[in-house]
């Protein structure tokens, strides 16, 4: 029996992929640091620059982070972009889209001295043509607003979905669910924003969740371009009962009758 798993041999990976930049940020990274654990942090670069402010429903005053602030804050994490100004795509033409990825694209580029390779939407709005302009802007993927609540690994990268909102009252019985699961290759991403952590008093929860994550033996921390590329890597593999064939750039990991195997880049295993 051939199981094909995550890197150094973990069968599942977990992830968080959280919007907007805000102050809140700063000590929802600490936690993550903390537990071991990985984000993608999607910006809107224009807002940062303007350290824009509003007032949530509850009265807290919700802080953009200044790109001095958060080039420092995110090492280690993913940067992705959450389109320049944070608008209501509905309303946009082709050129308004192109506008908004490809600008907030270069911008975090140039503060973070790497390639941006993810987008997350604003608000819940997608369309065909947002999902040609994310293709036509070089990302690897893009994140709809849509939740899976499942731990199978997405198959369309530019509708890319989460697991689960972290506001949502089954995130506690999808983590157990999860710890349990016996999914190959099993995905649990959680989304939100960390002002929701304040404004519903989740701090002490969120943590719960990344202490047991972290105390896992067979569960990899990923960021959402991680875990993608490392998806798409597996796709390109050849399986068969006598060997496994890796055709990409990087090492993949099988259980061959629960014997762990590392496929190094280009490499040809018999078994």
């Amino acid at each position: 029996m051939i199981r094909r798993l995550y890197p150094y041999g973990k069968k599942k990976a977990f992830s968080v992929t959280y919007d907007d930049g805000v102050l809140q940020d700063v000590r929802f990274v600490e936690l993550l640091n903390q537990y071991g654990l990985k984000g993608t942090f999607n910006l809107n670069s224009a807002l940062m620059e303007s350290e824009f402010a509003w007032t949530h429903e509850t009265g807290l005053v919700v802080k953009r982070l200044r790109a001095d602030v958060v080039k420092g804050l995110y090492a280690g994490h993913e940067v992705a972009s959450h389109t320049l100004n944070h608008p209501y795509m509905h309303d946009l033409s082709w050129e308004g889209v192109m506008w908004e990825l490809s600008q907030d694209k270069r911008n975090l580029e140039a503060l973070f001295e790497t390639e941006v390779k993810g987008f997350a939407v604003p608000f819940d709005y997608y369309s065909d043509m947002i999902e040609a302009c994310v293709q036509e802007c070089g990302f690897a993927y893009g994140r709809i607003s849509e939740m899976s609540h499942s731990f199978c690994p997405q198959k369309d990268y530019y509708r890319w979905k989460a697991t689960v909102f972290h506001c949502e009252a089954c995130l506690e019985e999808l983590t157990a669910q999860f710890l349990e699961t016996d999914e190959e290759l099993a995905v649990f991403q959680i989304v939100g924003h960390s002002y929701d952590l304040d404004t519903e008093n989740m701090w002490e929860r969120m943590e719960a969740i990344f202490q047991t994550v972290s105390s896992r033996e067979d569960i990899l921390p990923m960021t959402t371009i991680e875990m993608i590329e490392y998806l798409k890597a597996m796709e390109q593999a050849e399986i068969t009962d006598g060997y496994i064939q890796n055709h990409s750039d990087r090492s993949l990991w099988f259980a061959v009758n629960d014997v762990v195997y590392e496929v190094k880049p280009n490499e040809k295993v018999l078994l």
